[in-house]
């Protein structure tokens, strides 16, 4: 069997289930935090559609092997800025920000035909929830009557931004987050990484094996998380007119790297949420154990409810942002709602930051 998905289990069986009891669906719903196997579990269910092995998905027929190095004609990849027939404007991922409805009319076009030589086309759209308005439009009509040797896998970690008639038409597979203890192991067996820094990787993970994976080999992205560790530490000390000015800069940058902003946003939301462990009591469970001492510190000036309110105040900047908010003064608003601390620690530390 080639299910190499970490903590997935139920996500696994569901599919599983489905070919086993010949109840395919025509569209599924892959859904659930980013890194934690979505865009892995649709290429293995597309090699178990299409499987001629004894044991599907066995990795070794010539279906598995097409459709895992990405060469198999009858499973379609569709992504911003991906592939369309039309030739009279420019399309690149970098000047398209949405998948769009050229983009489905090709799709469209292809699975108007029988497949060359699998039993199921599949088309995996990642992400779902990028489809620009016409796109979504396309898309619809296309769910309402497709095609019975066709099935749509849209995946999406914002599943909140799809329309309902979307997700009415698709079966929802959830994915969540894989117990750290998995993925060290993972991380041990199948990446040969050391006990200590496999643990320190699971532990940062937030369940997400890509993520450590993606962590293990590329350094920028330990680089990065430091940075805005120290920034949420200096800023929970600022005064309001830094905070202001920081979000000036932060909003600025967002239609050039939304991906960077909210990738910060999360590492602030998983620094609020040690502290707010830190006050329940549960300081076992904080993520950032490098930090307790600051963090014990700043926790001490702000009771449970004000972390709570602060991790509101970013979960709500963070979905505001996709949702197309002004970034400047939805960064302000929530800087407005997170607590004031002081510290005389973090303002030596941070201080000219």
């Amino acid at each position: 069997m080639s299910w190499t998905l970490v903590g997935q289990d139920a996500a696994v069986a569901v599919l599983k289930g489905a070919v086993a009891n010949d109840r395919v669906a025509h569209a599924y719903l892959f859904a659930g935090p980013k890194h934690v196997g979505k865009t892995v579990a649709a290429l293995q269910f597309a090699q178990l559609l299409n499987c001629t092995g004894d044991e599907p998905p066995c990795s070794r027929c010539r279906a598995c092997e097409r459709i895992g190095g990405a060469q198999h004609p009858d499973v379609e990849m569709m992504g911003i800025g991906g592939l369309c027939d039309e030739q009279d404007h420019k399309h690149t991922p970098d000047d398209s920000r949405d998948i769009r409805i050229c983009q489905v009319r090709r799709v469209q076009h292809l699975i108007s035909r029988a497949p060359y030589e699998a039993r199921y086309r599949v088309i995996i759209i990642e992400p779902a929830d990028a489809l620009g308005r016409e796109a979504t439009a396309a898309l619809l009509k296309t769910l309402e009557e497709p095609p019975p040797y066709v099935v749509f896998i849209l995946i999406s970690d914002r599943e909140e931004l799809l329309p309902d008639t979307i997700r009415s038409r698709a079966r929802r597979v959830g994915f969540g987050g894989a117990p750290a203890a998995l993925i060290e192991q993972s991380l041990r067996t199948r990446w040969d990484v050391e006990p200590p820094r496999a643990a320190e990787l699971a532990r940062l993970s937030g369940g997400r094996l890509g993520w450590a994976v993606a962590a293990l080999y590329d350094e920028r992205m330990m680089e990065q998380r430091e940075k805005a560790l120290n920034r949420a530490e200096a800023l929970a000390a600022a005064p309001l007119a830094e905070r202001f000015a920081f979000a000036a800069s932060l909003g600025g940058g967002y239609t050039k790297d939304r991906a960077g902003v909210q990738a910060t946003l999360e590492v602030w939301q998983e620094w609020w949420r040690d502290i707010l462990l830190i006050n329940a009591r549960r300081e076992d469970g904080a993520v950032h154990r490098d930090r307790l001492d600051t963090l014990r510190t700043l926790a001490s000036q702000c009771d449970v409810a004000a972390a709570v309110r602060a991790l509101r105040a970013i979960t709500d900047t963070r979905q505001q942002l996709a949702e197309n908010a002004s970034p400047v003064l939805a960064l302000e608003a929530m800087m407005l709602a997170l607590p004031e601390l002081r510290s005389n620690a973090v303002s030596q530390r941070f201080a000219g930051r």
